[in-house]
């Protein structure tokens, strides 16, 4: 029962990840902490999503913002062993409060932003400065590194750009690619990477693949409100059910 569930979970956040850039590392690891209750739930997560993120990013690379990214991976490298180190020193419950924590409050704040923005006359963009996105980098890195969650954090932040859809899935996709390769070294370098944890990796790659492929088709039919609102409500969910689980 739990092969059965752990296939359909990882099914269904690989398309999510697929269609809107992000969303696995937040649906697998809510999951897989609760039928693993297990840190090494968080490192299956960052090789299946590593392997993933690796193919689709040569489906979506002529969209990458360059300069965008270059200015988020200034911060990722300072949050990496920022992360390490919370994921040395935090037991099972504690990650589980802290991912949760961090995703109602981008939640509440993105969702606050978007409905400020609907009553006024002119929306209203963050900027894309160096400083902003070298804290969203560091914060991004730190959870990429403790949680297996890189998406997230870039996410709240670039919906509140004045970036189109296929640029923030750019964005997040590339980021998210460096910081699963370099989260994959520091856990096997710090940490170790058991012989059952590369197993169950291996074994759900068909159901990732499978949802990767099933995530790029139906990506054409969303729409930029679509796919902010989708954004909101997998970033809404998974925070609650993790507490829910506790």
């Amino acid at each position: 029962m739990d092969m059965m569930a752990l296939f359909f979970i990882t099914f269904f956040a690989a398309t999510l990840q697929a269609a809107t850039g992000f969303g696995f590392g937040i649906i697998a690891v809510t999951a897989f902490l609760i039928i693993f209750q297990s840190t090494s739930a968080v490192q299956i997560v960052i090789i299946i999503t590593f392997a993933m993120s690796i193919a689709h990013w040569f489906k979506i690379r002529s969209n990458v913002p360059v300069d965008l990214v270059k200015k988020l991976m200034i911060g990722c490298v300072i949050g990496y062993p920022i992360g390490s180190a919370l994921f040395y020193m935090a037991d099972i419950n504690t990650l589980k409060i802290a991912v949760a924590t961090l995703i109602l409050l981008m939640t509440a704040q993105n969702g606050f932003e978007r409905y400020r923005a609907r009553n006024a006359v002119s929306q209203r963009f963050l900027p894309m400065n160096k400083r902003y996105c070298a804290s969203v980098g560091t914060l991004s890195g730190a959870m990429a590194s403790a949680m297996a969650m890189p998406g997230p954090v870039v996410v709240g932040y670039l919906t509140q750009c004045e970036l189109d859809k296929n640029a923030i899935r750019a964005a997040v996709i590339t980021t998210s690619t460096v910081s699963y390769a370099v989260s994959l070294v520091l856990q096997m370098y710090l940490f170790g990477v058991e012989e059952q944890t590369w197993e169950y990796s291996l074994m759900l790659l068909p159901a990732t693949f499978a949802g990767l492929f099933f995530g790029e088709y139906i990506s054409k039919f969303i729409n930029p409100k679509l796919f902010k609102n989708i954004t909101l409500l997998v970033l809404l969910i998974s925070g609650v059910n993790i507490l829910v689980t506790l």
